[in-house]
């Protein structure tokens, strides 16, 4: 009945009476081979050359080497009985087969790279399947080529891991040999194929996500610790190591307490589940100290159970680095920045520049204003530390029972108030880097002796520790104070003096730097003007005079304000004598030459309050404000020099 069926449609055309009688999927491809003009007593050949046949099985090797073991086990099943089982390609290319050899004689299309396309082939199990994608079998005179119709097909998809259909695998030979079992196994074999396919990519994925995460372990810049629930360690990067001091075989397995030496923590993370943020821990490790900050995670299980933990550790110097860089602790100025032609300043440049690149400690000397921490900063930025943190901390500015907690640093509980954690000193802070200390000459005695114990034994003791913590660092200090003549009162540690006054570099009064008013003057309209967007400014003559014989007490940072004040009034148009302060328009404020070079600077200081105080009828507030200090400044100034107000 199905070859009647076979020959009604396929060789005379006959429609009428024969679909009932034939699957419709084989109806479907009989009707497209048709359409097609395929020849049904001619079985086309399409095989590939032996350099593309390489070239496709080495696309598909992993396919192949998967289902290889399947194939083998699937032909032993039906081995003897005149079937071959076929590999193919999802374009239903043979990558491999394996059959008796009786079959592969008498059908000579059953060979690696032959084409077992619809197109090709005519209705056949492998080219349906490659089309409908599910399994089936194809029995002998369903076939579209008479030239098959002695055999039957059993064929069934193979789907990657990702679902797409990659190959087919199929059953041919005899159809007199058939068993009705046949379409099963072939499906089974499938089946397991897709499982094994589908394990091998989890597999690899695992593996994948295993060296993702280990390369990550291995390229952080922290170190990291991860320990089993007893606390032992299971794994540990490069960064840790190095952050330990210990060499990597001495690690696995060991405890992580003991390495610690703190047991608290690590029962609080295994048997409490808490999170560890940030604990500092300074470890001896023989001639070397480990100092560090370790946070730690714990990690649970599927039953709420904590099976581990993962601890990152963090140098406590990368960590002060990055504070240095949040808060600013960063040296902006290079010699290139000083501006200034005097034979006084450059003298005293060359000698920064020559002493910029050794690790002594430099002594900056000279009025308010004149520059000092430009001096500092450009001398770190050209010394073989440059890479390091600038600190800068001005004594004067520190209350006097806080002076220790903010050089030295300080441990929890040291004091009432003391942070929790306790926190670092600016010599920490300014490790591998420099710190400035600016009105050094301001610092109380007790103090002193603690700086001191500092720069001789290079390391320091927070307040309320009992641990040494090394430091390398350069040490420039400043002071507009005659500090030998603190030593003679007692005010300063003459050992501290001699200490800090290594090298002494002076940096001129802007009054002694000839032709240097004028060009900073230039310098700072131009400055001035860009930030305000507005036109640059030229002086007036009388203007400029004015500005050339000005003592300038304040130096060269009274001389920026003067021209910033004189910028924003005179809008981008000439700038006068009445755009500048009123001490620069006061003729005895102006006249330098009223002094005598040969004072002191206290000297000087004294007598231009008083005649600043004479020339406002002793009024305090003009007076401040033509000096350009505060009123409590110039209140602690009479009383030094001992000048007091009339009337009262």
């Amino acid at each position: 009945m199905l070859y009647q069926a076979w020959e009604n449609f396929v060789l005379k055309g006959i429609t009428n009476e024969i679909t009932d009688l034939v699957n419709p999927m084989i109806m479907s491809s009989w009707k497209r081979c048709r359409e097609r003009k395929l020849d049904p007593e001619v079985l086309m050949t399409s095989r590939l050359s032996e350099q593309e046949v390489k070239i496709r099985r080495e696309k598909n090797r992993g396919l192949i080497k998967v289902a290889k073991p399947f194939l083998e086990k699937l032909y032993q099943l039906v081995k003897g009985s005149g079937f071959v089982v076929l590999l193919l390609d999802y374009e239903a290319y043979v990558l491999e087969l394996l059959g008796d050899q009786d079959i592969l004689d008498r059908h000579s299309h059953f060979r690696v790279g032959e084409f077992w396309d619809e197109e090709t082939k005519g209705t056949n199990a492998m080219g349906v399947v490659k089309i409908e994608q599910i399994p089936l079998q194809i029995f002998a005179t369903e076939h579209f080529s008479r030239v098959n119709h002695w055999i039957t097909c059993s064929g069934a998809p193979i789907h990657g891991a990702n679902g797409e259909m990659i190959g087919i695998l199929d059953v041919s030979g005899d159809y007199r040999q058939a068993h009705a079992h046949t379409l099963g196994m072939v499906v089974a074999a499938a089946q397991a194929i897709e499982n094994q396919l589908r394990l091998q990519a989890a597999n690899a994925e695992v593996v994948k996500s295993y060296n993702n995460v280990n390369a990550i372990v291995q390229s952080m810049s922290d170190g990291l610790i991860s320990f089993d629930d007893k606390g032992r360690i299971t794994k540990i990067n490069p960064v840790a190591i190095n952050i330990l001091n210990f060499h990597e075989k001495n690690y696995y397995g060991k405890l992580l307490q003991n390495i610690l030496k703190n047991e608290e923590i690590i029962q609080a993370l295994l048997n409490e589940g808490r999170s560890i943020a940030d604990q500092e821990f300074l470890l001896d490790r023989g001639h070397q100290q480990a100092h560090f900050l370790f946070s730690a995670q714990p990690i649970i299980d599927h039953q709420q159970e904590v099976c581990g933990g993962v601890a990152v550790l963090r140098e406590i110097k990368h960590v002060h680095r990055l504070v240095n860089k949040m808060v600013g602790a960063r040296a902006q100025f290079t010699f290139e920045d000083i501006i200034g032609q005097s034979v006084s300043l450059i003298k005293s440049i060359q000698v920064a520049k020559d002493v910029a690149p050794s690790m002594s400690s430099v002594f900056l000397l000279g009025e308010s204003g004149t520059g000092k921490e430009m001096f500092a900063q450009a001398i770190h930025n050209s010394s073989n530390v440059a890479n390091g943190p600038f600190v800068a901390i001005n004594c004067a500015a520190i209350p006097r029972d806080l002076i220790e907690s903010e050089l030295f640093g300080y441990e929890e509980g040291a004091f009432t108030g003391a942070k929790r954690g306790g926190r670092p000193g600016k010599f920490e802070l300014a490790n591998e880097g420099t710190i400035f200390l600016d009105e050094v000459g301001d610092m109380p005695l007790e103090t002193q002796a603690s700086l001191l114990r500092v720069l001789q034994e290079k390391q320091v003791v927070r307040i309320g520790g009992y641990k040494p913590i090394p430091v390398t660092i350069r040490v420039i200090a400043a002071t507009n104070r005659d500090l030998k003549e603190e030593v003679r009162k007692g005010n300063f540690r003459e050992d501290l003096y001699y200490r800090l006054n290594v090298i002494s570099i002076t940096i001129p009064p802007l009054r002694n730097r000839q032709g240097d008013v004028l060009l900073l003057a230039s310098y700072y309209i131009r400055k001035f003007a860009g930030m305000l967007n507005l036109p640059l400014s030229n002086l007036e003559p009388k203007a400029a005079k004015s500005l050339e014989n000005y003592y300038w007490p304040g130096n060269v940072r009274e001389l920026s304000n003067a021209i910033e004040r004189a910028v924003n009034l005179a809008k981008g148009k000439d700038i006068t004598l009445e755009h500048l302060p009123d001490s620069l328009q006061n003729p005895i404020l102006c006249s330098k030459n009223s002094f005598n070079a040969n004072d002191t600077l206290e000297q000087v200081e004294k007598e231009m309050i008083l005649e600043t105080l004479e020339s406002v009828n002793w009024n305090i507030s003009k007076c401040a404000l033509l000096l350009g200090i505060s009123r409590n400044t110039l209140y602690r100034k009479l009383n030094k020099y001992g000048i007091s107000i009339p009337g009262s």
